[in-house]
């Protein structure tokens, strides 16, 4: 199909670096396939580009299914833009949460058009508004597209986790780590979950492990409301949620009880190691995340160390992997040590 258009021609020999340049500039109408006469090259615009005279001409019209980002913003955003966009979004079940600079609000929609396009299955689209903040570690949130309402439904390892991201604190990119430590767990082991939030790290492993007993404790009322239903959607019965703080409920009912212990907390998970040495059995791995800059790590190991001698036990690192990227020069890392 043929539609009488405004392009801009260029030299064909040149006809590469003009569309990027086009590109960039944000000119380029993706929509009309390039056309070519004689010398020259002939590309669709949505605005008329400095430099260049513009011309009518029919053109044909195309169809295509971007599959990426990238793609599907090309010609409406500049590359820089698109670079920005890209390495921020997260999609969880239908809700995709994008990180929107200050300078692109005014094309958040075109951002959020473009995500939904190349994941069908996405129904809104939220904006982050700021760091993840408070006692609960939090990341509020504002509607930008689409159904509203930020609750979803997520699936990962073969289960699935029904929560709210402006409510609770959830890491989708944490999934690869409940791999493998559901990899690690033995059949009967005890497992303390501290920090269990909706229960992703306690129900991967009740579900590939269901002759595990898990205890989970959660500070936060809203997750551990979700970490209950999540533990009925999924039939992992295995596990035991608590809700409090895990200096008060360790001592009363998980003193001496755990295998292995998990300490996946947001930030600080290191002043509760007195508490996982409370938990742990002897012979028990404590897995511990934080977030930390490569030269601070040394500094995490000795807080293990003292927190072992403290309880009268001996430590042993096992593991020290860095887990993401978190921020410019700090990186979340898990270090995986045995209570001996």
């Amino acid at each position: 199909m043929f539609t009488l258009v405004k392009c801009i021609r260029v030299e064909r020999k040149k006809a590469e670096e003009g569309r990027r340049k086009l590109c960039d500039g944000g000119h380029l109408d993706t929509g009309y396939k390039p056309a070519s006469s004689g010398d020259y090259v002939y590309f669709a615009v949505r605005k008329k580009p400095s430099g260049y005279m513009v011309f009518e001409k029919k053109m044909r019209k195309i169809s295509f299914k971007p599959h990426s980002l990238h793609e599907a913003l090309e010609g409406k955003l500049s590359a820089k833009e698109i670079d920005e966009v890209v390495r921020s979004f997260d999609v969880l079940g239908d809700l995709a949460i994008v990180e929107i600079p200050p300078k692109l609000v005014r094309k958040q929609k075109l951002v959020a058009e473009a995500l939904m396009r190349i994941h069908p299955n996405v129904k809104t689209v939220a904006k982050k508004m700021g760091p993840m903040e408070g006692e609960f570690r939090v990341r509020k949130l504002k509607h930008v597209f689409g159904r509203p309402g930020f609750e979803t439904e997520y699936r990962e390892s073969g289960c699935v986790f029904r929560l709210d991201p402006s409510k609770v604190y959830f890491s989708p990119r944490l999934s690869h780590e409940r791999e493998r430590i559901s990899g690690l767990v033995k059949e009967k082991e005890k497992i303390l979950a501290l920090f269990a939030g909706v229960g992703p790290f306690p129900i991967v492993i009740a579900n590939r492990k269901p002759k595990t007993q898990i205890v989970a404790i959660e500070l936060n009322p809203r997750a551990f409301d979700y970490m209950v239903e999540n533990v009925r959607l999924n039939k992992t019965f295995n596990i035991t949620p608590v809700l409090g703080d895990v200096r008060e409920v360790v001592p009363e009912i998980a003193a001496g009880f755990a295998d292995r212990v998990l300490m996946p907390l947001p930030k600080g998970a290191e002043k509760f190691l007195d508490v996982a040495m409370l938990g742990a059995k002897r012979g028990a791995v404590v897995h511990l995340y934080t977030f930390a800059k490569n030269d601070d790590l040394e500094e995490v190991k000795k807080a293990i160390s003292e927190a072992g001698k403290n309880a009268g036990r001996k430590t042993k690192i096992l593991l020290t992997r860095r887990v993401r990227p978190f921020a410019p020069h700090v990186d979340q890392f898990v270090i995986d040590f045995q209570v001996c």
